[in-house]
């Protein structure tokens, strides 16, 4: 295993030892073997003292993570909800919001009925100027919706977004099934949303409108582990780790960027962990993206033209890496690169 920067050896001792090389955190970062521990000590719990006694007891983790991802995207505790992934959370904003019709279907209207931006995109390197634009949408009286799904965890997310969602699993390394939905609270008061009749009654009197998005039958241990995630990622401070995954990123499409046979897409100072490759010699990226990881142990994404339809041509090997990255995890991947070639 190559020789991680002592800085960030710390990052990789804390989990469990990996198998292969790991540049797909823009899927699933690798999560810590306390947000596993605490995962499973709250199973344990529910199976001891049964399920909602056990998610009572977890009530001031549940609240102190709550109130830590909230700081981090400028959002109220009390307007975040916890649901099952940033595309339930999507859908979930859609159902509530106070959109009007006749926005939507007329798309020459001289006002749109919201704005909406994926800060960090998951396709190639690059960075929204999402704070800029939340400016500029107040200015001009439109809300601005941000998905921050490979955003939280990588960038600065606190952007002062109307609505902001984001998953637990990339670049915060928690468990997958777990997404945020984050609402400002001058949109509680028009926010619609539906719950049942139980959930409805059960509903705390000083609670806002996101709490009904909140499914009453959840993974709560899931929820436990992105606390456990967020609170290592605040003890890491969010700032350091920012600076360390531009750096990787520029790392990255450097090594990469020479390398016969692939292109690397965008600027090499994107402010993104995330590199795209472009084959130039017809090479099929989903063939590529399994041989890499059967033959040389290298885990990576092959990212098909669904995910931007709208800019993306043809499919792209998508590099992810983490803090923990190394050079030499980025020469492995070079000459794999270069023997499948």
């Amino acid at each position: 295993m190559a020789e991680v920067d002592p800085q960030w050896r710390w990052w990789r001792e804390r989990r469990v030892p990996a198998e292969r090389v790991h540049l797909d955190n823009a899927a699933a970062g690798r999560a810590s073997t306390a947000t596993l521990k605490a995962m499973a000590g709250h199973a344990e719990r529910e199976a001891a003292t049964g399920a909602y006694v056990a998610a009572a007891q977890a009530g001031p983790v549940l609240a102190e993570g709550r109130a830590e991802l909230a700081r981090l995207l400028a959002v109220p505790a009390a307007g975040l909800a916890f649901v099952p992934s940033a595309e339930a959370a999507l859908a979930a904003l859609l159902a509530a919001w106070p959109l009007r019709a006749r926005m939507l279907a007329q798309p020459r209207a001289r006002r749109p009925a919201l704005v909406h931006l994926t800060q960090v995109t998951s396709h190639r390197a690059l960075v929204q100027p999402v704070a800029a634009a939340a400016a500029l949408c107040r200015a001009a009286g439109v809300p601005l919706w941000v998905d921050a799904a490979q955003a939280l965890g990588h960038v600065d997310t606190a952007c002062g977004a109307d609505a902001i969602y984001a998953t637990s699993r990339k670049w915060l390394t928690g468990p997958r099934g777990v997404g945020l939905a984050g609402v400002a609270e001058r949109w509680w008061d028009r926010l619609t949303v539906s719950a049942s009749d139980m959930m409805a009654s059960a509903r705390p009197a000083d609670a806002s409108p996101m709490w009904l998005m909140e499914a009453g039958e959840a993974s709560v241990a899931s929820w436990i582990g992105l606390c456990a995630a967020v609170r290592e990622y605040v003890e890491a401070g969010p700032a350091r780790v920012w600076r360390r995954l531009e750096q990787v990123g520029r790392q990255t499409r450097g090594t990469l960027a020479d390398l016969p046979g692939w292109a690397v897409v965008g600027p090499a100072d994107a402010g993104s962990a995330i590199t795209a490759l472009r084959a130039t010699n017809g090479q099929d990226i989903a063939a590529t993206r399994a041989r890499l990881l059967d033959e040389h142990g290298i885990l990576t994404t092959a990212g098909a033209v669904t995910r931007a339809p709208r800019e993306m041509t043809e499919p792209l090997l998508r590099i992810s890496p983490h803090v923990d990255c190394t050079l030499e995890d980025l020469t492995r991947l070079r000459q794999a690169l270069l023997a499948l070639s």
